[in-house]
C-alpha cells in the first residue's frame, strides 16, 4: 500500500516541499512519522544565525569549553566542546552548521598554538665540572641551547643569557625532577 506523508517543518510548522535535500533532526529513536523535518527556509535561518562573531576557548581540569558570541548578539557560555582533528571541526552540545564548526576549529587551532607556545616541548640538562646547562625548546619553536644556570641564595634561577619568565619557571620544575631522578640512583 502506498501512503503519503505531509512534510511539516518542526520549526515554523508550515507544509513544505524539499528542494534537492531533505533536512531533519535526528534523535535515533523516532520512526519516520515522528521525524522532525525542517524546511529550507528554517535551515537558511539556522545557517544565518550561526555567524560567529567571537569564540573564546578555555580548559579547566582537562575539560575544554568554548564561549561563543554570534553576530546577532546571542551568547553561548562555557559549552563543553571537542575538537575533531580529522575533519577540522569543533563539536558542541548545540546543533551547529558544519561551516560554523570549521570556523570554530580555526579559532581553536590558533588558541591551542598560542597556549602551547609557552610550554616546553623538551628540556635536557648537562652537568659539567662547576657548570650546569640546559637546552630546551617550546612548542612554538623557541630554542635555548647550552645556557648555564644557577640558583642564587634566595633560591631563584639565574641564567647566563636572558630567558623569558615562563621558561624559567618550567626549567625550575624540570630541574627538580631531573635532580630527584639522579639522586635516587
Amino acid at each position: 500500500m502506498i501512503r503519503t506523508l505531509e512534510l511539516i517543518c518542526s520549526e515554523c510548522h508550515n507544509n513544505f516541499i524539499p528542494e534537492g535535500k531533505l533536512y531533519y533532526r535526528d534523535n535515533y529513536l523516532n520512526t519516520i512519522r515522528d521525524t522532525q523535518f525542517i524546511c529550507p527556509d528554517c535551515i537558511k535561518k539556522w545557517h544565518d544565525k550561526w555567524k560567529i562573531k567571537k569564540a573564546v576557548f578555555s580548559e579547566i581540569d582537562y575539560v575544554l569549553s568554548v564561549t561563543i558570541e554570534l553576530e546577532d548578539g546571542t551568547v553561548y557560555n562555557d559549552m563543553d566542546c571537542t575538537p575533531i582533528h580529522e575533519t577540522e571541526t569543533v563539536v558542541t552540545g548545540e546543533d551547529i552548521p558544519v561551516e560554523a564548526q570549521q570556523q570554530l576549529y580555526a579559532v581553536y587551532a590558533a588558541w591551542d598554538r598560542e597556549r602551547k607556545s609557552h610550554y616546553l616541548k623538551d628540556c635536557t640538562f648537562k652537568d659539567e665540572f662547576m657548570r650546569t646547562t640546559f637546552s630546551c625548546e617550546t612548542y612554538a619553536g623557541d630554542k635555548y641551547e647550552d645556557i648555564a644556570f644557577r640558583f642564587n641564595m634566595r633560591g631563584e634561577l639565574e641564567t647566563e643569557k636572558p630567558v623569558p619568565e615562563y621558561v624559567k619557571q618550567q626549567i625550575v620544575d624540570a630541574y627538580r625532577i631531573y635532580e630527584a631522578q639522579n639522586t635516587e640512583e
